[in-house]
């Protein structure tokens, strides 16, 4: 009997159907064991390479889905990546602003060289007299030495250095990460709508089959070949050469925070090195610029008992006076320092304080004015050279003056706001720190008797500017903020910290805008009778402020978009003008700001408004001719034209004050502005000084009520404030709302809005049930619809009721942003609803 082997099953779709061998071994090696026939080894093979193979093939898809989401949402990619990223299109973005006005200077001067020939042209006419022929030439050398003046200024946009390096923020790296990824989002789009046009165009099935090819191919390669996966993106270089990074301490920070200015002599500076003379005269073209110190944590040098001779010369000193006899700011003798070490040394400049020579009647006044001609001497120009008078406090008199000479424009780097971190300021004595200057002084602006007329393009830095004065006005008590945002929602973020806030468009906010002034115009009368009684003219103790009824500061945003409207603007400019010239005595200060001053009748402030606003500040603007409307007629010629500034240098401006100088806006956005909000409600929360607090005349008399006795103070349980945005939208969820009693008098809510055994309103337990349950919080819509209620407006003011019961008041007015939504909008936190309900049980 002949023995069959038993069939061999490779796989279940792979089985041996081959007739079974009869080879039963060597009968010499009965001991070998039945080997499978050919076909089956075959088969074998190609089952398990082809296995192999899908493997592969699945595995590498794998990783190029997961390579596909890192690149869409930029994880694979490093912060040394972005950061380049960012860096690169910063510098993109200066390359193409200065193009940009480059070509505009351009055109303004082939307009101007067309207009020189078409004007010499009418002067050569055959019947044009001698005296017209002579006119003419006049006419057309003016129009082309205006022509080489704006070339020239093209010749410096085209050669001067990128300045703008500033290391980004974590902030600003996040924010770039998510541009990234959306880039790349929308890219991935634009491809898979060209594939689908594609296959609609030329066979969908052939080209469908194509791309579904490539792609099991790509698989197969990253499964096969682990080499050829994706590795991080290497590190872009940058487009520009980056400033080197300090040595020492005393560099310019790069944290992510702007730093401090400069440190000025004369003044208390800041902790760090002390910046001495160095030991020997350096030469070359730089030679003014050579800074040497000495370690903070070194002992200081002793004072000298009188400077000897040579010891109030030096170098800078040296380069001084050849430009000032230059430029004919004095005739003769040696501008020197005002003491030995009166100089300070900083990498890239220096800052001094000099004193002028005896005996050719020069003073402050007469070197002033020739700055521009000084500063063309030593090299530099406005925005390197700097000269302000040394006031007498830090001793200073009439031939003392402050210079400064930089490499580079002193105000590329940002200086944080020191409002971060503050919980109070004295508005009245102290000021607000709003910018600072060349030498690194800050700039307050005092609200006594100071008022602002603030003007520049779009995008110039108004907006951070009036950041820094609004929150530096709430941090005093005693300021009532009304405040008008003409470009709304520019100014949204203090509505519910603001006494007054209009931001309806059209006729309607030009509307309350006029009844607003209005009411302050007809408060002058009460505010002086008070001040009368005193024997005043106006307020001259602070102490009287609280009894007139606090500070009333008028912001009015884009002013334009108010004084401009048809029915009410002139009423609007008649009572800012009866502010302007009556308001700054009685306490009530103006601060406008608007992208082009343009005056009189027709134009956007009356000459009554700017000829009384005391503090005017220009930042970039178009042309010359806003700059001087901006600040003063005359100002472009004598060397202050806010049209030649950097736009590269946001909140950079000229100050029109006591004299003109340049400053910079202070850095406050970001976290560091949440954080100033969340201190100022906090603040003005515990102090009563919120909206709905307090009885406001101001407020009523917009509403048409009776006029309250004016006073601040908070009483016991504030009053239910009434809707002041009744007529705008009833869908609103407003905590400013009505006393939650419908037109038939019967009060809205649930059924259960009793009170627990505890005293708990149960209206508060399940609202906080429910915004736990979501996390923490919740915007009033989606928990009005988990309670049951029909509209989110009724449970806002039902919920906002109980908690006022025991003065629990909202974080930052109830603005909050919930995880997975596209904005912030009102709403509960749960540990606030606690803290209302802890409040009823104890």
């Amino acid at each position: 009997m002949t023995h069959l082997p038993d069939r061999i099953v490779v796989d279940a779709e792979f089985v041996d159907d081959d007739e079974p061998t009869t080879d039963t071994g060597s009968a010499d090696r009965p001991d070998l064991p039945d080997r499978p026939g050919l076909v089956a080894r075959t088969i074998t093979f190609l089952s398990a390479a082809a296995l192999r193979e899908a493997t592969a093939v699945r595995e590498g898809l794998r990783v190029l889905g997961a390579e596909r989401a890192g690149w869409f949402n930029s994880d694979t990619v490093t912060d040394a990546h972005v950061r380049a990223d960012l860096l690169n299109d910063r510098h993109a973005t200066w390359q193409q602003e200065a193009a940009r006005e480059a070509q505009s200077l351009t055109e303004k001067a082939e307009a101007l060289e067309k207009a020189a020939d078409e004007k010499l042209a009418e002067g050569s006419a055959d019947d044009a007299s001698p005296a017209d022929h002579k006119r003419a030439g006049k006419g057309a050398e003016a129009l082309r030495s205006e022509a080489a003046a704006w070339r020239e200024r093209v010749r410096q946009i085209e050669l001067q250095p990128y300045t703008g390096h500033r290391e980004p923020t974590a902030a600003e790296l996040a924010a770039h990460r998510k541009r990234m990824g959306n880039r790349r989002r929308w890219k991935a789009i634009a491809a898979g709508v060209a594939a689908g046009w594609g296959m609609l165009q030329f066979g969908g099935p052939t080209l469908l089959g194509g791309l579904l090819g490539g792609l099991v191919a790509v698989g197969w390669a990253k499964g096969r070949f682990t080499a050829w996966r994706a590795a991080p993106p290497e590190v872009p270089q940058l487009d520009y050469a980056a400033p080197a990074a300090p040595a020492t301490a005393t560099a310019a920070p790069t944290s992510a925070s702007p730093g401090q200015a400069a440190f000025i002599p004369g003044q208390t500076g800041p902790a760090g090195p002390v910046f001495t003379k160095p030991a020997t005269a350096a030469s070359g073209a730089e030679a003014g610029f050579t800074a040497s110190w000495t370690p903070a944590d070194s002992p200081a040098p002793a004072a000298p008992s009188g400077p000897v001779e040579g010891e109030l010369d030096c170098e800078e000193t040296d380069q001084l006076t050849e430009a000032m006899l230059a430029a004919g700011a004095i005739s003769e003798g040696t501008v020197r320092l005002a003491r030995p070490d009166s100089i300070t040394r900083v990498p890239g400049g220096w800052l001094a304080h000099v004193v002028l020579p005896k005996g050719d009647g020069v003073t402050v006044e007469t070197v002033l004015p020739k700055l521009g001609q000084v500063a063309g001497e030593m090299g530099l120009d406005r925005a390197r050279f700097f000269m302000d008078p040394v006031h007498a406090s830090v001793g200073g008199n009439a031939k003392t003056i402050a210079v400064a000479a930089f490499q580079e424009d002193p105000f590329t780097t940002p200086r944080t706001s020191p409002l971060v971190g503050m919980d109070s300021v004295d508005v009245w004595t102290d000021g607000i720190p709003v910018a600072f200057d060349a030498f690194g002084a800050l700039v307050n602006l005092v609200l006594k008797d100071t008022s602002l007329a603030l003007g520049g393009a779009s995008r110039s830095g108004k907006g951070a500017a009036l950041r820094g004065i609004i929150a530096g006005a709430l941090l005093d008590l005693r300021v009532n903020l009304r405040l008008v945002d003409g470009k709304a929602p520019g100014q949204d973020r203090w509505r519910n910290l603001a006494a007054t806030f209009i931001d309806e468009p059209g006729t309607k906010g030009a509307k309350r805008t006029r009844a607003l002034l209005e009411s302050l115009v007809a408060d002058l009368d009460r505010r002086a009778a008070i001040l009368k009684r005193y024997g005043m003219e106006q307020i001259d103790d602070p102490a009287l402020i609280a009894e007139l009824g606090g500070l009333e500061l008028v912001v009015v945003d884009e002013a334009a978009a108010i004084t401009g409207d048809k029915k009410h603007g002139t009423a609007i400019k008649e009572a800012l003008s009866a502010l302007a010239a009556r308001g700054l005595a009685f306490g009530i200060i103006l601060v406008i700001a608007t992208q082009v001053v343009t005056k009189g009748a027709d134009g956007v402030l009356p000459r009554l408004v700017t000829g009384n606003i005391t503090w005017k500040w220009a930042m970039r603007v178009t042309e010359t001719t806003e700059s001087n409307m901006a600040l003063s007629q005359g100002a472009a010629k004598a060397g202050w034209d806010a049209s030649t500034l950097d736009p590269a240098i946001r909140g950079m401006g000229i100050l029109l004050a006591d004299r003109y100088r340049r400053i910079r806006s202070l850095w406050l956005d970001g976290p560091d502005l949440l954080t100033l909000i969340d201190t100022i409600t906090r603040i003005r929360t515990a102090a009563g000084r919120l909206r709905g607090q307090w009885t406001d005349p101001i407020e009523a008399v917009m509403r048409g009520l009776s006029t309250p006795a004016p006073g601040h103070a908070a009483s016991p349980r504030p009053a239910p404030p009434v809707d002041e945005y009744d007529d705008i939208d009833d869908g609103l969820d407003d905590e400013f709302g009505p006393d939650g009693e419908d037109d038939d008098g019967e009060q809205d809510g649930l059924e259960d809005d009793g009170f627990t055994a505890d005293g708990v309103p149960v209206l508060l337990l399940r609202a906080h049930e429910a915004v736990l349950a979501a996390g923490g919080r919740m915007h009033t819509g989606p928990l009005a619809q988990a309670l049951g209620y029909e509209d989110s407006r009724t449970l806002g003011i039902d919920l906002n009721s109980i908690l006022r019961e025991v003065d629990v008041e909202r974080p930052a007015g109830g603005q909050l942003r919930v995880p997975g939504t596209d904005k912030p909008g009102l709403g509960y936190y749960a540990d606030t609803l606690a803290t209302a309900i802890e409040r009823y049980r104890g």
